[in-house]
């Protein structure tokens, strides 16, 4: 059972990653990730994934909200994932 379900679950994530969008950094997106380190003082990668999201319109899908919800603009959704 608990082998069926990690097949199960490797098989979502291969989904997900082949159906993924890779986003290159362009101007817009430098400038907002320098505007939310600036306000909130938030760690490099994390302002660039933020930024990436606000500017694209995306929603960003993390079970790390502490870092992210206190920046305007920015959507988010939990991820949650059943345990066998």
């Amino acid at each position: 059972m608990v082998l069926t379900n990690l097949i199960q679950i490797n098989k979502a994530l291969e989904l997900f990653v082949n159906n993924a969008t890779v986003i290159d950094l362009d101007e817009s997106i430098v400038l907002e990730t320098i505007n939310i380190r600036r306000v909130h003082k938030t760690k490099t990668p994390d302002a660039i994934i933020a930024a990436t999201c606000i500017v694209k319109n995306c929603t960003l899908i993390t079970n790390n909200r502490k870092d992210f919800e206190s920046i305007e603009g920015l959507f988010l959704k939990t991820l949650t994932m059943a345990k066998p």
